[in-house]
This record gives C-alpha cells, sequence and structure tokens, in this order.
C-alpha cells in the first residue's frame, strides 16, 4: 500500500468516526448504546489494520 493510499484510508477512517460521533449526538442515542456503536467501529478499524498487515482475518477492505 502506498503512502497515499495510507493517508487516504486515514482520512476516511477519521471521517467515519467524526460522522458516527455527531449523529449518535444528533439523534441523542444513550450513552450504553453510543459505547456499542463505537466498540464495533474500533473492533472494524483493528481488524481492518491486522488485515492489511496480513496477521488476522481479511475484510475485503484493501485498497488498491
Amino acid at each position: 500500500m502506498s503512502l497515499l493510499a495510507l493517508l487516504v484510508a486515514l482520512l476516511v477512517l477519521c471521517l467515519v468516526f467524526w460522522a458516527a460521533n455527531r449523529l449518535l449526538v444528533a439523534f441523542a442515542i444513550g450513552d450504553p448504546l453510543a459505547t456499542v456503536v463505537r466498540v464495533i467501529l474500533v473492533v472494524v478499524t483493528v481488524v481492518w489494520a491486522l488485515s492489511w498487515l496480513g496477521v488476522g482475518p481479511g475484510l475485503g477492505l484493501r485498497l488498491r
């Protein structure tokens, strides 16, 4: 993966986390459910990063 692809992936991940937080606040989602959503986002991000490194299971989200 090139450096540009890595930067774009990082930008997209930051945008997803920001949008998720803004939507959780906008719809007044309670703290327990908001925490679950954030944990799921983190787990998906970690699994994607591990698959990119070739260590864990793949998600099919490789940037080419």
